[in-house]
């Protein structure tokens, strides 16, 4: 689900500023990840957000309720 071809990416893929999604295991015994979402900065992820707000809403509800343990949202510049 979560996975670089999976429907969370490819929801995310509707908006130019998304680059990839990147999965990695936390506990082997329960089953934990994390997942992180790379975006070309903080506005390519805000207006995906407001344009899609409806979509990302019923996606919660109906795919990632009782999956997720805790979201956030941290930005931070990578420089090349």
């Amino acid at each position: 689900m979560f996975g670089r071809g999976g429907i969370w990416a490819q929801f995310l893929a509707r908006s130019a500023g998304y680059i990839v999604t990147d999965v990695k295991g936390e506990s082997a015994d329960d089953g934990r990840y994390r997942v992180r979402d790379f975006w070309h900065g903080h506005r390519g992820f805000e207006g995906f957000r407001e344009r899609y707000s409806e979509d990302f809403a019923q996606f919660d509800r109906q795919i990632v309720d009782g999956l997720i343990e805790r979201q956030e949202f941290r930005w931070r510049v990578l420089r090349s």
